[in-house]
Parts: structure tokens; sequence; C-alpha cells
């Protein structure tokens, strides 16, 4: 469109000017080697000056053709050979993403023979022949490929991957590192770096690469940091009994960082308590509890006083549950401390609300140990056993499909970083719809001294014998349990029994009542009712760690005490 327009502004030009020249005539006197004009025409001399000038014009290109008609003739086949390299490149890498090849070892060698200084011919040339198998001619070319640094990094990462595919790790570990040195860009170099420091457990050196990436644009500041607290906490775990003062200061980074990071204020609020600094580790549980509720954690902060009794520590979880419930964690954390303090009205209303929620196993395994700690009632307890062996399985550590029992900061085939989160299996929902609400009469609390409960037969098909790979799903045999022996030792004595034994009995006839299979008692066994063993009112617990026994030492000035 502006071409058209210009062209019509010159056009609207010439002819203004002729027009001028029309209305303005004129006369020129030439004088020239002894010719005289006069008298002649304006405008016809200027058309003979615009013909000369066009004559001049015509001579000149006519001569420069002439002359460069050699190396025109040389450029059109350069061209041409150019245009055919370029097409089997194109051909080439088409083939080679699609699998096919042999077309694409084929396009490769003639975009190598027509393009002999293209780096893209000789990465293609040495890529068709990494895929067809000839692992000795690519390596050869790879390597030569090293010497030009266009095509250095290609060549790096070829020779990388073909390290990984033959599984030579050293090999691997030096072309990722020679990669990230020349070109700390290279997404697939600095991830290798980090797989392989993190394998290591070079935790600084993680470190170290994790702010490499964020300077040269590979990771955001969020990401940053997330990876960088579980680094710092991998590190202070490793430090954790060794130096256990540099350990807290890891752990504290890290929880800064990443607030809702468990393992970092797990180690970082455990050990603070065990150096008397009781103040700042609950402030790092509770905050961490907010974003993130978690056994240990409530674990931890019952425990933070060595020598508190079973009723202080539950007056600690009431104040941290007080503003931050936790949800089914809380409940099951104020349910075991209950159940500590003999408090049992507590430990029931603490796990009702989630009974008829399809709550997971250790809701069910909670009930039935304060049915048998406060009733010795054993019917009872192997009901809520029943429902536990069908009931989700817990939370747990977990990676895609990868299941682990304890935090790993990386995964341990891939070497990525903070990808384990806690929560429940995908196979712990299956059985989650089968449940049916629990009867009213399981719900209320018997009377002290209610006996052992009847099951009819109408509720028989809940006692139904577990598998015998289940935890806790061993059985008593009926010699055992007249026997009196202690409770809790019967399911340790006896070997398992398999699921369709009880299915395959004969059931009695409709109207009788029968008593229920012997079913195993709760772990860890409980004391018996007929000799109570109470612990001294200033025993407590002892943590799970070495770090949290070894606080005896007594009470500091900035120890919280219990809440009020």
């Amino acid at each position: 469109m502006l071409r058209i327009v210009f062209w019509f502004l010159v056009l609207f030009a010439m002819i203004a000017g002729l027009t001028w020249l029309a209305d303005h005539p004129g006369q020129v006197t030439i004088e020239w080697l002894g010719w005289r004009v006069e008298d002649f025409p304006l405008a016809l001399a200027l058309g003979a000056l615009v013909v000369v000038m066009f004559a001049i014009w015509l001579i000149f290109r006519v001569v420069r053709m002439i002359v460069a008609a050699p190396g025109a003739a040389r450029d059109y086949f350069r061209l041409r050979r150019r245009r055919k390299g370029l097409e089997s490149l194109s051909t080439g890498v088409v083939a080679l993403l699609a699998g096919d090849t042999a077309q694409a070892s084929s396009a490769a060698r003639t975009a190598a023979r027509l393009l002999p200084n293209e780096p893209a011919a000789r990465l293609l040339e040495a890529r068709a022949a990494q895929d067809a198998g000839d692992l000795l001619t690519a390596r050869h070319m790879l390597l030569d490929m090293l010497k030009n640094p266009q095509t250095e990094t290609a060549a790096l990462q070829g020779l990388y991957a073909q390290a990984v595919k033959d599984g030579d790790e050293k090999a691997a570990r030096g072309w990722a590192a020679r990669a990230h040195g020349v070109n700390p860009r290279l997404p697939w170099a600095a991830k290798a770096m980090l797989t392989f420091k993190a394998r290591d457990g070079d935790w600084p050196g993680v470190i170290e690469v994790l702010e490499s990436m964020h300077a040269n644009g590979l990771i955001d500041k969020r990401e940053l940091r997330r990876r960088k607290a579980v680094a710092l906490t991998a590190e202070a775990r490793a430090l954790e009994e060794k130096e256990p003062e540099r350990a807290i200061a890891l752990a504290s980074r890290a929880h800064k960082l990443d607030p809702s990071l468990i393992p970092a204020a797990d180690i970082a609020g455990g050990l603070l308590a065990a150096h008397g600094q009781l103040r700042k580790a609950a402030k790092i549980i509770r905050r961490t509890w907010q974003l993130a509720p978690h056994p240990d954690l409530a674990e931890i902060y019952a425990h933070l006083r060595a020598g508190d009794s079973p009723q202080d520590r539950l007056a600690r979880l009431k104040g941290l549950l007080r503003k931050h419930p936790g949800g089914v964690e809380g409940a099951l954390a104020l349910a075991r401390a209950a159940i500590e303090a003999k408090d049992w009205d507590e430990a029931r209303a603490a796990l009702k609300p989630y009974l008829n929620e399809a709550p997971d196993q250790r809701v069910y395994q909670l009930m039935a140990e304060i049915e048998h700690r406060q009733h010795d009632d054993k019917g009872r307890a192997r009901e809520w056993l029943a429902r536990a062996l069908r009931a989700p399985r817990p939370p747990v550590w977990v990676a895609g499909d990868k299941v682990s029992p304890h935090w790993l900061p990386a995964d341990p085939d891939s070497g990525e970083l903070g990808v384990f989160t806690w929560k429940v299996p995908l196979s712990g929902h299956e059985t989650a719809a089968r449940l049916e609400p629990l009867p009213a009469e399981l719900l209320q609390a018997p009377a002290d001294d209610a006996g052992p409960m009847k099951i009819v037969h109408a509720r028989a098909e809940t006692a139904e014998k577990p598998a015998g790979d289940q935890p806790g799903a061993e059985e008593a045999t009926p010699a055992a349990t007249q026997s009196g022996q202690p409770a809790g030792t019967e399911q340790a004595e006896q070997p398992a029994a398999p699921r369709d034994s009880a299915a395959n009995t004969t059931p009695p006839p409709p109207g009788t009542a029968r008593k229920a299979p012997p079913r195993p008692l709760p772990k860890p066994p409980v004391e018996q009712a007929a000799k109570p063993a109470p612990p001294p009112p200033d025993a407590a617990t002892p943590l799970k760690t070495a770090r949290r026994a070894s606080a005896t030492t007594p009470p500091l000035p900035d120890d919280p005490g219990p809440p009020r």
C-alpha cells in the first residue's frame, strides 16, 4: 500500500513539473567544439539529457554483467549445492524426530557431504549414528565436535546421554560438570549436577548449584527457597548427632526459608528443646503446625520439657490445638495424650467427630486401645480392630509411586529435591467407600463394670479373620486365651491364620449368639486389668530420638511451662 502511494506521488510530481515547463517555455543556446546551437527549446533539451543519462547507465550495467559473469556462475552452483544440503538437513531432522533411523542416517550423510562446514550437519550425523546403534562412530564424531566452540555444548550433551545409557556414571559426571562450566544456563547440565550432588549428600554443593540456577534464570526465587530449605534440612539431619549446634543453625535457616517443611521444624524444635531453649522450640513447632500438622510435631510439642506428667503434656497439647486444631492429626495427638493421662472421656471426645467420616486406621486403633485399657473390653476392642483392617491407610511420605515411612530429601532415582510429601497413598483411598456407618451402641462408652461384649451372628461378618500380612492381624488360639496369659501377648506367640479360614466355617443357626473368635489387642501391649502398673507421676514418656532423651536439664528461664 505504501509503495502504491509512493509511486502515485512520483507520477504526480512529474506531471506537475511538465505542466510547469509547458506554462514557462524557454530557449537554450549550446556551444561545444565549434558547434553552436541557438534557440533550442528547454523541454527538448531536458528530454535529451534524460536519454543520455539512461544510455550511460545501461552501458555500465552491461559491462558489469560481462565482468561478473564467472563469479555469478560459481555463486549459482554454490548456492544450489547449499540449498540441496539444507533440504537434506531438514529431511534428516524430521526423520530423526519421527524415529526413521535409516532415512535420518542417509539424509545426514548427504547433508554432511554437501555442507562440510555446517555444525548442524555434523550433529545430525552423530545423533543418527547413535540412534542406529553405531555408538563407536557417534562417539568419535562427538569428540571431534568438541574442538568447535559452536558444537561443544551439543557434543557434551550427546556424550552425557551416551554415558548415562551405558551406565558409566563417572563419565556422565565429567561431561555434565564440563558442560555446566562452559555454559551454566544449560538446564540439563544444571539438573544433572544437582542430581549427582544430592546422591552424594554434598548439600553445600547442592545449594551452590541452586543459587547458580537462580542466577541464570532456570528457577524462580520461590523454588530456590523451597529447594534450599530441603538441602539445609538434609545437612542438618546429617549433623544432628555430631554437631548439634550447627544442625540447629541449619534447621532454623531452613525453617525460615520454608515454614511448612515438617522435617526442618522437627529437627530444629527437637534440638532446641534438648538444649533448653524451649520458647524458641515451641514457636517453631506452632508455626509449622499451623501450616502442616504432623504427628512428630505434636509429639515434640507435648514433650518439650522433660519430667512433665501426662496431665501436663495433655494440657500443653490443648493449648496448641486451641488456636490451630490441626484436623485429624490434632485429634489423634490429643487422643494419644489423653490415653497416657488416663482421661478416657477426653480421648473419646477427640476421636468421635471422625468416626463416621471414613477415618484412617489410626482412629480405630486408638478406639480399640481405649476400650481395652479403660474397661478391659476385648470384644469392643476387636470390633474396632476389625474396622481398622478395612479402613484407609494412614498418611506416609509419598513421591509419585514411591512410599517411604521416613522423609527423604530427594528422590532416590531422579535426585529431584523436595518431592516427598506427607499424604495418603493412592491405594489407601480404595477402602474408604466400603465403610458403612458405625452402630450407635459402638459409639457409646460402656459402664465401668461392663464385661467383654458378645457379638451376635448378625454382626459376625465384622469379625472375620484378617490376612496374616496385615499388622496386628495375628490371632490367639483358644488354648492361649484360656491359659490366662497376660493381655497383649497372644498375637506374638500364635501364628497368623489365612483370611479364608473364617469365611469357610459353617455359620451357627439363626438367632443364636456366639462369641467372636479371639482378636489381637492393639500394639504396644497394654497393662493388665488385674495388676495395674501406672507410671509414677513425674515420669515422662521418652522421646523417639536420642536428642530428646538428653533433655534432662532443669527448666531454664525461657521455659514456657505447661499452658494454662
